[in-house]
């Protein structure tokens, strides 16, 4: 992340996660979820209308690095390699629920693309994509029923938007997918730079970091309203930094909850831990606790398994992921393992496949530490009993973007049974 990464990232090493064991048997009369299905990234291309969503297969767990199928957005992506926080976002890609449409910002052109996805994983533009984001340099996406939800970044290392306000607009989904005139924008000043468009499983509340240093969070209404919550925008607790003392550039990244407590986890990156809160309908925030993560440098991303025992995190200084058992006590989480990738880079945005028997990882070049010819890749890594991961023999595979490229967002979607 911003401020730490280029002075580390030249000895990148990668570690992993960890999951339960697989969650694809079934009961009665339900089929297995397939281990197999597309793998969608964005490549994030800055040129003119030359961004793309590019699908990878999988099968077995094993990626394939052949094939890959290009579509293009209709618009430009973001650009960075000199760690000025440009790149600081996760769920820049996402689907809805039953994976049939497939949402994705175009940061540099202020839009967002639309796809149908059919049953082969094929992309079809929905008949008015792009529609504009109402702000600039879309960077996040969340979606709370049919209202989707865009954190505007105001930051895209391709324009000068120093003094353009950040904002969070929600949007209604048309039955066609397509995107109606925004229904809340809420603007937050300029250089707040948020991360993420975060809706808690409940579909009530949206939460957001930010790199000024704050949580900010706001209850989504019926109709898809937005209303800032009680205590917020919420500072980091004193007790999250060292001696109780605040130092500068430290905010809160890579926002996942537990799916059976309104508790939401967070790495703070730039201290090197994991923090712990608590959250409520009206969107207010109550900090529970930190802890160290241990034997990273920069963890940023963050993601629960559906059976809520496992707690994973991308550190994008160290090249490594930290695995966390959250079984025992959900309110504080216990690293486990810490698992080498077969390549370095910096790792980024990651899923866990809906079978929870694999995880999908990009390992971007976020920084020109990294050499050239390096990084920009896809990994997979099987969950194996008690949730501990092995890299595939296979893996990495390269992303076909050029070099100073920085592709960005991860989407899982299973083949469909048949």
């Amino acid at each position: 992340m911003k401020h730490r990464i280029s002075a580390i990232a030249a000895t990148c090493a990668i570690a992993a996660l960890a999951t339960t064991p697989a969650i694809g048997a079934t009961r009665g009369h339900k089929r297995a979820i397939p281990l197999s299905g597309t793998v969608y990234i964005e490549s994030n291309s800055r040129a003119q209308d030359s961004n793309q969503i590019l699908a990878f297969r999988y099968r077995t767990g094993a990626l394939s690095g052949h094939g890959v199928r290009r579509y293009p957005t209709g618009g430009s992506g973001s650009h960075d390699l000199s760690d000025s926080g440009v790149l600081d976002a996760d769920q820049e890609v996402i689907t809805n629920p039953s994976r049939t449409l497939l949402f994705a910002v175009n940061s540099s052109s202020d839009t967002i693309a639309v796809f149908h996805i059919d049953s082969g994983g094929g992309l079809t533009p929905v008949a008015g994509s792009p529609f504009p984001s109402n702000g600039a340099a879309p960077t996040s996406l969340g979606l709370a029923g049919n209202t989707l939800i865009v954190a505007n970044k105001a930051q895209d290392g391709v324009r000068d938007l120093s003094t353009t306000p950040a904002n969070y607009t929600s949007f209604h989904v048309r039955a066609d997918g397509s995107l109606s005139a925004p229904i809340s924008s809420i603007n937050v000043p300029p250089d707040s730079s948020p991360l993420q468009a975060y809706v808690t499983p409940d579909r009530k509340v949206l939460i957001s970091s930010e790199e000024s240093g704050v949580f900010r969070a706001f209850r989504i209404g019926a109709g898809g309203t937005l209303t800032e919550g009680p205590n917020s925008p919420l500072r980091l607790a004193k007790a999250v930094f060292p001696g109780r003392q605040r130092v500068p550039n430290v905010w809160p990244a890579g926002l996942a909850s537990n799916p059976r407590a309104k508790i939401l986890y967070a790495q703070i990156a730039n201290l090197d831990e994991t923090i712990v809160y608590r959250w409520n309908d009206d969107g207010r925030l109550t900090f529970l606790r930190a802890i160290a993560n241990p034997n990273s440098s920069l963890p940023c991303w963050t993601h629960v398994n559906a059976a809520a025992t496992r707690m994973y995190s991308g550190n994008a200084g160290s090249d490594s992921m930290t695995v966390f058992d959250i079984a025992r006590d959900p309110t504080d989480p216990r690293p486990i393992q810490s698992v080498r990738l077969n390549a370095p880079g910096n790792p980024w945005n990651f899923q866990i496949d809906p079978s929870g028997r694999v995880i999908f990882l990009l390992d971007m070049r976020a920084v020109r530490q990294i050499p050239a010819g390096e990084g920009n890749q896809l990994h997979a890594l099987r969950i194996g009993p008690g949730g501990l991961l092995t890299e595939e023999r296979s893996s990495p595979v390269r992303i076909p973007v050029s070099v100073g490229t920085n592709p960005v967002g991860l989407v899982i979607v299973p083949g469909r049974p048949t």
